[in-house]
């Protein structure tokens, strides 16, 4: 299973995307209601400051699929364990709520949890990450310029059919939270200071439907509505229409873990992390992130504990089955902590090796029973729990059958379906082809994948192979085994893998590399009307491999 990010590119009439993809499950830690204890926390002003949060990352919806953000889920995940990190916070006062659980009557009990257990000496941080859109009216207590409310969706904030006027799906009144409420909510909880983040990944088909507010506009506008008295509130809405991605989220929790210490004070402040993560976001999305200031002076949340660097790794990619594998791996860390690492061996397993010095090489040995390809993930943890993001290695394993054609990057994904095709070229060196593996991303139920070999590209099929695929919690892509009679073929002759599907719409998808054209005997091409024509795609190559 592979964390990356994956731009999926529709090419209809619109440009490509980007999306941030993952295979990392996040998981749901609603706590209990805690009792109403004091502790003491290191390097705050008063002694019986405490530290509360309420995390919400919705991710997934009901009824729209095609909504589902799994970047939301990762980043909301490693917000939760940058804190825990920190002596500033316990697990005991953090709550979570994600995915399916991130109802309004869930989102709102959390609210009162917060409201509950803060008192006036304690720090809160409030973390929101969903769609956002402005809604038709203002709603009492009257108080929009615009006549129009903010809204963001929950878990059913989507009406299970779409706009008669575009593709994109109508709100559901009755799943989403508006300004007025969550602002009702924020008012209700008594502490020192106050942090508000709201990273709303939005669609913006909601503005275009009605020609309404844009989307720098709803930023503005909501975080208008939420600042207050001893408050620091941040949003993030991109430019376009249309984005996908947590970048807001991902570059604030870098500057939380130290690289936003202004100062060297060794405490992250939430507005040492704005500032850090602000034109990190604008050089790398142009999104235009927006910060609202009450607190007075600088409102602190995190000490400074950077994390390891991605493990480099080094190891055969191509091996046999039932046979050991040895990988080296070896990480840096800032402060000089000592290191372990977290292997997942793309079969369900996992490793951790112990604590070694950092910059020490490390050797890892595992063995793959199965013919098939893994992704492979390494995460370097130091002494204080501090993680790296994940290295990526591609591996196939091969028994009775050998590996001929292979190309594995995973950096975009193209959208497949009845009158979308792809196909991408290879050059054999046997002279036979016994199998294809494709790295395939689906997200709907009831798609399927058929592939073809051909010869020429509009010429006839010389073998099919289908199959169902069933879509993923959050993206991942899945190496899908399509197997052949063995198909007769001449070393050295260009030939053809056709992708295509019987349904329409959009829920699965072929995973490609980014650019620089990765499989260099081969060329990528898509085609709009079902295969009858078909165009290049410069730089581009669908993630495969062939076995003779």
């Amino acid at each position: 299973m592979k964390k990356m990010a994956i731009l999926i590119s529709l090419l209809l009439l619109v440009p490509a995307v980007s999306y941030e993809m993952s295979d990392d499950s996040s998981t749901e830690r609603m706590t209990e209601d805690v009792p109403e204890t004091t502790h003491a926390v290191s390097g705050t002003p008063v002694d019986d400051t405490e530290y509360w949060a309420l995390l919400v990352a919705v991710g997934v919806y009901a009824n729209n699929p095609d909504m589902d953000r799994p970047s939301m889920l990762v980043e909301v995940d490693d917000l939760y364990h940058t804190l825990t990190v920190s002596e500033r916070w316990e697990e005991s006062h953090i709550k979570l709520i994600t995915r399916e659980n991130a109802t309004v009557v869930n989102i709102l009990q959390g609210f009162r949890w917060l409201s509950k257990m803060a008192d006036e000496n304690d720090v809160c941080l409030v973390y929101l990450t969903t769609h956002g859109f402005p809604i038709l009216w203002d709603l009492p207590p009257f108080d929009e310029q615009d006549g129009m409310d903010e809204a963001l969706a929950c878990y059913r904030g989507f009406l299970p059919f779409q706009s008669p006027w575009s593709w994109e799906p109508l709100a559901n009144p009755f799943g989403i939270l508006t300004d007025d409420v969550i602002n009702y909510h924020l008012n209700r909880i008594e502490c020192s200071g106050l942090c508000v983040i709201v990273d709303s990944c939005h669609s913006g088909g909601f503005n275009d439907n009605w020609s309404y507010a844009k989307e720098a506009d709803f930023a503005r506008e909501l975080a208008v509505d939420l600042q207050g008295r001893n408050r620091v509130v941040m949003t993030s809405v991109p430019e376009e229409d249309t984005s996908y991605g947590s970048y807001f989220s991902h570059f604030l929790i870098r500057g939380m873990q130290g690289y936003g210490d202004e100062n060297g004070d060794g405490i992250c402040s939430a507005e040492e992390a704005f500032r850090y993560a602000e034109p990190l976001i604008r050089e790398n999305t142009g999104m235009r992130p927006q910060l609202f200031d009450d607190y007075p002076g600088e409102l602190p949340l995190t000490e400074v504990e950077l994390p390891p660097s991605i493990p480099e790794v080094h190891g055969e990619e191509i091996g046999k089955i039932d046979i050991i594998h040895t990988f080296q791996i070896v990480s840096s860390d800032p402060e000089g902590d000592t290191i372990q690492y977290r292997i997942r061996w793309g079969d369900g397993t996992e490793d951790y090796t112990g604590f070694h010095a950092a910059g020490e090489k490390v050797n890892v040995s595992h063995i793959w029973h199965d013919e098939r390809t893994y992704d492979v993930s390494f995460m370097a943890i130091d002494t204080h729990g501090a993680s790296s993001d994940w290295k990526y290695v591609t591996v196939t394993m091969t028994g009775e059958h050998e590996v001929d054609q292979r190309q594995v990057e995973q950096h975009w994904a193209w959208l497949v379906n009845d009158t979308r095709w792809l196909a991408q070229s290879f050059v054999p060196s046997l002279d036979t082809i016994a199998k294809v593996e494709l790295g395939i991303i689906s997200w709907n139920e009831g798609y399927d994948i058929e592939i073809a070999i051909r010869s020429n590209l509009t010429g006839d099929d010389l073998a099919t192979a289908a199959t169902t695929i069933q879509p993923t919690q959050d993206w991942e892509t899945q190496w899908i085994t399509f197997p052949f009679e063995e198909i007769p073929v001449v070393p050295g002759t260009p030939y053809y893998i056709i992708c295509r599907s019987t349904t329409g719409g959009w829920g699965v998808a072929w995973a490609t590399s980014a650019s620089d054209n990765p499989y260099e005997n081969g060329m990528f091409h898509h085609s709009r009307d079902g295969g009858e024509t078909w165009e290049e795609v410069e730089e581009v190559d669908g993630s495969f491999i062939t076995y003779g």
